[in-house]
């Protein structure tokens, strides 16, 4: 639903004990984070994309929602955000979605960044029920994407909560999209709808792979969660695989760009969702899992490791 107006939704916080907005870590530079409270449509926040065309960040969420925010910043640091609208998805008869066909997870877009406003397309992937769709800005259905040939074998089909968390635009390979876990017995792999498949190890044993994003040079970046109970560190890593490397090999090494535990002074939570901005500066949010304790964190940050 359209907002009235903008309203600001976001409150700074500290990411980290010892480290501050401005200071460098690992591979990234830390440039603000907030914590996105005051309407309902900010829980369960699980993917990012920015729309440079219409220089607005757009979020989807488990409860079938995608939302318009735009970030403010101060001295190239994010200050504030406020939320212009927010919209149901709906279904190809027009209704919104319902129960566990709403759980969308993955983002993408289609004409973001060809100067031309209002032909923006989002591209979303989806649990439970896994299929990638393509949608209007508003939340209006527009057709099915076909899924990567891996995904419709035996065996490979994802189940319940553990399927198409992830989804990207890569710029020569396509759409590519990888499930959380792997099955049983199976290495972490990543597919395009073209049919390439890679297989990669997460940094931490446990690791889910929970977002990509494809930079315009080629390389993927993958966002990973390790998570085991609620007496265990969150584990955010952020990883690279080089386009070099994804076009020679079929098993990509994959460089870790940084490692955030929450056992070593790290205030992250569930990150799920990751968008590039402009050049080397990135979006991250968590998801609150509509979790009283919890909160919706936005991240920004740059990557300054080559």
């Amino acid at each position: 639903m359209p907002t009235p107006a903008a309203t600001p939704v976001g409150k700074p916080i500290r990411i980290a004990e010892d480290i501050d907005t401005g200071d460098r870590f690992m591979g990234i530079q830390l440039l603000g984070s907030l914590s996105l409270q005051g309407d309902p449509a900010l829980a369960e926040l699980s993917g990012l994309a920015w729309d440079e065309d219409e220089q607005t960040l757009l979020a989807i969420s488990d409860q079938g929602r995608i939302l318009h925010l735009a970030p403010v910043f101060q001295t190239g640091r994010l200050g504030q955000v406020n939320l212009l609208a927010w919209y149901p998805l709906k279904d190809n008869h027009g209704k919104p979605l319902r129960g566990s066909w709403r759980d969308a997870e993955g983002l993408t877009l289609e004409n973001s960044n060809n100067g031309i406003q209002g032909d923006s397309r989002l591209i979303i992937s989806f649990e439970r029920h896994h299929r990638i769709e393509r949608y209007l800005p508003d939340g209006t259905w527009q057709d099915p994407i076909a899924l990567p040939h891996i995904l419709n074998q035996p065996g490979f089909q994802p189940k319940n909560n553990r399927s198409l968390e992830a989804v990207t635009r890569h710029p020569q390979l396509g759409i590519i999209t990888g499930p959380e876990y792997p099955p049983e017995g199976e290495s972490h792999y990543l597919a395009s709808v073209t049919g390439h498949v890679w297989r990669f190890h997460p940094k931490e044993a446990d690791g889910a792979l929970v977002d990509l994003e494809a930079l315009p040079n080629g390389d993927l970046l993958l966002l990973e969660r390790a998570y085991t109970s609620l007496f265990a560190p969150w584990v955010i890593s952020l990883t690279r695989i080089r386009a070099a490397d994804l076009a020679a090999s079929n098993t990509p090494p994959t460089e870790l760009i940084v490692r955030l535990d929450s056992s070593k002074g790290w205030l992250v939570q569930n990150m799920e969702g990751l968008t590039r901005h402009q050049g080397k500066r990135f979006f991250m949010v968590s998801d609150d899992g509509n979790k009283p304790w919890a909160q919706t964190q936005l991240v920004y940050f740059s990557i300054v490791a080559e």
